[in-house]
């Protein structure tokens, strides 16, 4: 009798779909998980070329925010888009560089 619960277990276990199912929770658990972490985001627009290279921010709070605005301010001087030699810009809580290394020295200050 036992031996028979055993297998018929086994057999109910085996049914389960285990990969695909897996797989499914994995990676909604990675999704939730990434939207609740701090990170930046960056990237190159052809098609700005002024300030090519850009960075956003994810999932700092506001202090962080005003934080970030003050360090460039002093770091980098003021933005200003009709500004012709201004080495960055803000728009909807994406930054952009006119130079590969301003960007790399915000992500360095900011991604820890």
């Amino acid at each position: 009798m036992f031996k028979k619960r055993a297998m018929a277990a086994g057999r109910q276990f085996g049914k389960t779909d285990w990969p695909p199912n897996m797989a499914t929770r994995w990676m909604d658990n990675m999704a939730i998980g990434w939207v609740n972490v701090k990170h930046l985001e960056t990237g190159y627009a052809d098609n700005q070329p002024k300030w090519p290279y850009w960075v956003q921010p994810y999932n700092y709070d506001e202090q962080e925010w005003y934080d970030i605005d003050k360090w460039l301010l002093n770091t980098m001087g003021q933005n200003n888009w009709l500004t012709e030699n201004a080495r960055w810009v803000g728009s909807n809580r994406k930054y952009w560089f006119r130079d590969e290394r301003d960007r790399t020295m915000f992500i360095l200050k900011w991604s820890s």
